[in-house]
C-alpha cells in the first residue's frame, strides 16, 4: 500500500506537507477497512460522516481550532449534554493531533515521506510505544460516537442545536457548527449504533494488535 501526497501546497511547511501525507494515508486504510459499513443503508450515511469528515485529511486545521471555540460559545447555551459530549470530542481530537503530530516528526526524522507505505508506517506506528494509548484512542472514539448518538434521540436536542446553530453563523462560527450539525442529521438515520460501534472497536483493535506484532 502506497499513498502519495495530492496537490502539495508550495506555501505549506515540511511538517505539514508529512502530516497531511500522514492522513491521507489513515484515511485510505480507514475507506479499504470500513467499506462494507458505508455500504450499509442504514450506516452509509452515518460512516461517510465518520470517516470521511471526522478522518479525512482534508483541511484538518479548521475542525481543530474550531471546536474549542464553538464549546466556548456554546457554554450556558445549549443542552448540558452537548456541552459534555464537546469535551470529549476536544478530548479525542487533542490525542489525535498529538498522536499524529508525534508520527509526523518520526517520519521526517526517518526519512519516511512524504509518500509513505505500510511497511514504513508500521515502524513508525510502533517506534512510538503507546499501545495502551492507542487503545485509549480507539474507545475514547466509540465513546464520543455513542454520546452523541443518545443526544441525537432527544428531540430537546434538536432544537438546541437549530437555535445553536444560527447563533453560531452570527459568531463567525457557523462552519463548525454546520460540521456538527451534520453528523447530528446522519445520526438520525440509525436506529442502533451498536452493531457500528462494536464493529469499529474490534477492527481497530485488531489493527492496533497487528502494528505491534501482536496475535491473539
Amino acid at each position: 500500500m502506497k499513498i502519495a501526497l495530492s496537490n502539495p501546497i508550495s506555501a505549506e511547511s515540511e511538517f505539514d506537507v508529512h502530516k497531511r501525507a500522514l492522513q491521507e494515508f489513515q484515511a485510505c486504510r480507514l475507506e479499504s477497512t470500513y467499506a462494507d459499513l458505508k455500504q450499509n443503508p442504514e450506516y452509509r450515511e452515518f460512516g461517510r460522516f465518520f470517516f470521511e469528515e471526522i478522518y479525512g485529511p482534508e483541511d484538518f486545521s479548521f475542525r481543530d481550532a474550531s471546536i474549542r471555540k464553538l464549546h466556548g460559545a456554546l457554554k450556558g447555551k445549549v443542552h448540558k449534554g452537548v456541552i459534555a459530549a464537546v469535551d470529549r470530542v476536544l478530548e479525542f481530537q487533542e490525542l489525535s493531533e498529538d498522536l499524529d503530530d508525534r508520527m509526523t516528526a518520526e517520519m521526517i526524522e526517518t526519512g519516511a515521506g512524504p509518500e509513505l507505505t505500510m511497511d514504513q508506517y508500521r515502524e513508525i506506528y510502533r517506534s512510538l510505544d503507546n499501545y495502551n494509548q492507542r487503545l485509549y484512542q480507539i474507545d475514547l472514539a466509540m465513546d464520543v460516537t455513542r454520546d452523541f448518538f443518545r443526544l441525537s434521540r432527544k428531540w430537546v436536542i434538536g432544537i438546541s442545536l437549530k437555535t445553536a446553530r444560527s447563533a453560531a453563523h452570527l459568531m463567525g462560527l457557523g462552519r463548525i457548527m454546520d460540521f456538527v450539525h451534520q453528523g447530528y442529521t446522519a445520526l438520525q438515520t440509525i436506529s442502533d449504533i451498536e452493531p457500528f460501534v462494536g464493529t469499529v472497536r474490534m477492527r481497530e483493535r485488531a489493527f492496533n494488535d497487528a502494528m505491534f506484532g501482536l496475535k491473539r
